[in-house]
């Protein structure tokens, strides 16, 4: 995700995402390999490993195999080789990390076919097909929430600091995207809100990510958001500690702790980022011989390709609060309202922005 986005979608998705559609019957099976670094994440990589669950479930016939790299960048363009020169019939990888290494590995099979589940630049190879995902919409989502749920008086709220805080994995305009989209949606229904934020430089250090988020509670933020990756499970840890309410990415993170309901109940609803929904659709395409090679389709709220997760703790907060993040998504979704992104901000215009929006004192 460091690349900027430099192809405007095409045509977006003509029906959304879903995770319950009938199975389908192939006339022969697929093969279906995915690469990724590793699993165990309980966010990012997870939800993007459940894709081949549901690949698995949704698609009779269908084998899926999970290849995890490991942390070593050397070694991942030897684990692509190997996959391709298997009898795999479709080969998903990428991400902003490891795209370089698979598009120099695609380029050599040519006669392959590829799912880049996770990129903000078209494919650079005719046989590839590129999912991206509006990062921007999905952290808009949860500054809703944020920014009206600090103006009550919910039991570990404080409706009079007005201030709330996000945790960044790593300071670059894929992390930046969701950022932006939360501080979008906080001052979109509270103009007044400040909004402190922190970089961990990991997206693996929960003990960084419980510094931050302790810190951003003790300055009075009574809410604290999180694109961090295994990072953003100290912020949970911080949000027990402080009495405070989190928010979490990528995947509904509150189903994490069900043996944890102290810890649970502080995680109000999480941003998802619905990878694993986007690859099932995407090998259903292949299957149905409709996947638009060469091309990158973009994902948002529209598309179901980001959501905020309405579990029972999100429901029960008060009508008044849910109501009004409904009406706002359905702006975003009829077009009224567009997000900004900040994949093209420079690092000055950036700065400009964290300044504007953080607490004076």
């Amino acid at each position: 995700m460091k690349k900027l986005l430099t192809v405007l979608v095409v045509a977006l998705m003509a029906v959304g995402l879903t995770a319950c559609a009938p199975k389908k019957e192939p006339e022969a099976t697929v093969k279906v390999a995915l690469l990724i670094p590793f699993r165990g994440d309980q966010s990012y990589f997870d939800v993007v490993a459940n894709g081949m669950k549901l690949v698995t479930e949704q698609i009779e016939g269908s084998e899926t195999t999970i290849i995890e790299m490991g942390t070593d960048q050397s070694k991942w363009e030897n684990f692509y080789l190997d996959a391709c020169e298997g009898d795999y019939d479709v080969i998903i990888g990428g991400n902003w990390e490891a795209t370089p290494t698979f598009e120099k590995v695609i380029a050599q099979f040519p006669d392959k076919k590829f799912i880049n589940f996770d990129n903000s630049a078209a494919p650079t190879n005719a046989n590839t097909y590129v999912m991206f995902y509006k990062a921007n919409e999905l952290g808009y989502l949860t500054g809703l929430v944020a920014g009206l749920v600090t103006k009550t008086n919910l039991e570990y709220s404080d409706d009079t600091a007005n201030i709330i805080g996000a945790i960044g994995g790593m300071n670059f305009g894929g992390i930046n995207d969701f950022l932006y989209g939360y501080i979008q949606g906080a001052q979109a229904v509270n103009p007044d809100v400040k909004i402190i934020v922190g970089y961990a430089g990991s997206f693996s250090d929960a003990a960084k990510g419980k510094e931050l988020a302790l810190n951003m509670y003790a300055a009075g933020a009574d809410i604290v958001f999180h694109a961090a990756g295994g990072t953003g499970n100290g912020l949970f840890d911080a949000a027990v500690e402080a009495q405070h309410y989190a928010l979490g990415v990528d995947a509904d993170q509150a189903l994490l702790f069900a043996a944890d309901p102290a810890k649970q109940k502080m995680i109000l609803t999480s941003g998802t980022k619905n990878v694993d929904l986007a690859i099932l659709q995407a090998v259903e395409r292949f299957m149905d011989g409709t996947l638009p090679y060469n091309t990158i389709e973009v994902l948002g709220i529209k598309e179901n390709g980001v959501a905020l997760a309405e579990n029972a703790i999100y429901n029960a907060l008060p009508a008044s609060i849910r109501d009004v993040v409904a009406a706002y998504k359905a702006k975003v979704v009829s077009g009224e309202i567009v997000v900004k992104d900040a994949l093209t901000l420079t690092a000055e215009q950036w700065d400009a922005i964290l300044a504007a929006a953080a607490p004076t004192n």
